[in-house]
């Protein structure tokens, strides 16, 4: 059935681009693109990547030239400024180019294309991990959960101990599966940072894994090279924890924290604000605006107009490979249309961003 959807979205996006009615709906609209990680095919063997956290490389490069054709490209610096002087096109299609996280590939496979193209864009960083080798959790577990699914039964039963708090553990039967790791992660999103790092704890413990020790993030060094190309950095918390599980003095510290570093390290810095997990509620958004971010950027997904209706939870438009391998499927989901009813039965309706996460009304400009 998966397949059936899948060639059938295939073929509306080719019409309605042959059609051409996507660009022309984008007129007076800042299209704010959400990127993860950007990763070459011989790479996404190495480790479980979820499906929406990433576009291979090449697709990468022809969504930067397809967009250098179609838009104009901000910088995140240029978009606040165009708000505030209130002077943005309503005949233009602009668009601003964004990544979460901070991953190494972005230095390695974006940076030459976005470079090569002479396109600016915007990085969040959490920036207590920057330079470290440590791993966000999602990763660590969903490697675990890989050697469930293809090791032998022993190890497997090795894990029995943690079912009753975990059953769902109990699903890795030896296959492949990347929807159940993939659902495993979500589920987890649930739990407390101290219950999800002490059943990492355990399970490595119980599979004679040892956490990983490969980098995976950037450095201040990569990141100040970047700067110079019109690569700018924003916030991302200071250790990425999800906020709303936050004591008002964690969450003041992962705030604070984190525009201090980026203030400290002389990089190109932008006082935008990225929700981890796009989490965050009204009190959240009063504390980044009153610790000097000028925005926010959310996990909403939608369009932003020539002048934005609430600043401090902008929306954006989530991109990873499952849905934008070409051109027609990139130009038809970054217009919007595959996210409202369509002439079509059994057309798939997919969210705009494709990560998980809660989104809540921001503070107005």
């Amino acid at each position: 059935m998966q397949h059936i959807k899948s060639a059938i979205r295939r073929a509306v996006a080719s019409l309605y681009y042959a059609a051409d009615p996507l660009l022309s709906r984008l007129r007076g609209k800042v299209a704010i693109l959400m990127y993860h990680r950007v990763l070459p095919e011989r790479e996404l063997n190495r480790h479980f990547i979820q499906p929406g956290m990433y576009v291979r490389s090449d697709v990468f490069e022809m969504q930067v030239r397809f967009l250098s054709e179609h838009f104009r490209i901000l910088s995140f610096s240029a978009l606040l400024d165009h708000w505030k002087r209130r002077d943005l096109d309503r005949d233009q299609r602009y668009c601003v180019l964004t990544l979460d996280d901070g991953w190494l590939d972005n230095y390695v496979y974006a940076y030459p294309v976005l470079k090569g193209y002479n396109v600016p864009a915007t990085i969040f960083l959490p920036t207590g991990l920057i330079g470290t080798n440590q791993w966000f959790w999602q990763d660590r577990l969903a490697c675990l959960l890989k050697h469930c699914c293809v090791s032998g039964a022993g190890r497997r039963k090795k894990l029995a101990p943690l079912l009753k708090r975990h059953p769902w553990i109990s699903d890795f039967k030896g296959e492949r599966d990347v929807g159940r790791i993939d659902s495993a992660i979500e589920q987890c999103k649930e739990l407390s940072d101290t219950e999800v790092y002490s059943l990492i704890a355990k399970m490595e413990k119980a599979l004679g894994e040892k956490p990983p020790g490969e980098r995976v993030l950037l450095n201040w060094e990569e990141i100040k090279e970047m700067s110079k190309d019109g690569i700018s950095f924003g916030s991302h918390s200071s250790t990425h924890r999800m906020l709303t599980k936050l004591s008002p003095g964690e969450l003041k510290k992962e705030v604070e924290d984190s525009f201090s570093a980026l203030q400290k390290r002389g990089v190109n810095h932008v006082p935008v604000f990225c929700y981890p997990n796009g989490n965050h509620d009204r009190e959240i958004t009063k504390l980044v605006n009153s610790s000097g971010y000028l925005a926010a950027v959310s996990t909403r997904p939608g369009f932003e107009n020539v002048l934005p209706m609430e600043i401090f939870a902008l929306r954006r438009i989530g991109v990873h490979n499952d849905i934008s391998p070409t051109v027609p499927l990139f130009a038809w989901h970054i217009s919007g249309l595959n996210h409202i009813s369509l002439p079509y039965r059994g057309l798939p309706r997919r969210s705009a961003c494709g990560i998980a996460g809660e989104s809540a009304p921001g503070a107005l400009p």
